[in-house]
């Protein structure tokens, strides 16, 4: 099996660094900086992750907000090409997350998700042709958000893709707005980035 995780890390680092430090995210607030220290302190640095990951959480707990913006603060004074570098090189041999399987369960939508963030942020993108292996394993991933308890508990959501099937999302005794494209674009809108999204929507129809 391909390890896209890595594969994708490989890509976002590429992006990251022919972008430069300065350019747009789709992650609101995060500059391409912001994001790839993000990412350098979820592989090397788990006890400042909640803080960085989720501020609003952090903030209630004063110790956790504060190493997490000490730690966020000691990156940022890097050059640029050596956060990137760190990007790339990933989590020390000693971190679980090196683990090829850990890595390709933790990390494959993560860094495909992240890479796009950084691809789409401008106006002049477009969808890469992914191979049909990664493609399945977006769709396992779609398939097992979609399956979580709570999800689209509000707005029920049938998502589609052709050659690979359909699966609902949230309650049944609702009609759901219909989503349909190839597993990646699908995957992109479940993780929030509704607008960059190569799909179709079709709202459910009222009455």
């Amino acid at each position: 099996m391909t390890n896209f995780a890595r594969s994708e890390r490989l890509a976002l680092a590429a992006e990251l660094r022919s972008a430069g430090p300065d350019a747009p995210t789709l992650c609101e607030g995060w500059d391409a900086k912001d994001l790839a220290i993000h990412i350098v302190i979820r592989d090397r640095y788990p006890l400042s992750l909640p803080g960085n990951a989720f501020p609003q959480f952090a903030d209630k707990v004063p110790w956790l907000s504060e190493r997490s913006k000490k730690t966020a603060a000691h990156l940022a004074e890097l050059p640029w090409n050596e956060i990137v570098g760190m990007v790339a090189g990933g989590p020390g041999m000693l971190s679980p997350m090196s683990l090829e399987p850990i890595d390709h369960l933790a990390n494959t939508a993560e860094f495909y998700v992240h890479h796009e963030d950084v691809r789409r942020a401008g106006r002049g993108f477009a969808p890469r042709n992914l191979p049909h292996e990664f493609e399945s394993q977006c769709w396992k991933i779609v398939s097992a958000i979609a399956k979580a308890p709570g999800a689209h508990a509000d707005d029920p959501v049938e998502f589609v893709a052709d050659g690979f099937g359909e699966v609902h999302a949230g309650p049944r005794d609702a009609a759901a707005t219909v989503v349909s494209g190839k597993p990646s674009e699908l995957l992109l809108y479940a993780f929030g980035r509704r607008d960059r999204a190569n799909v179709e929507v079709t709202a459910p129809k009222k009455g």
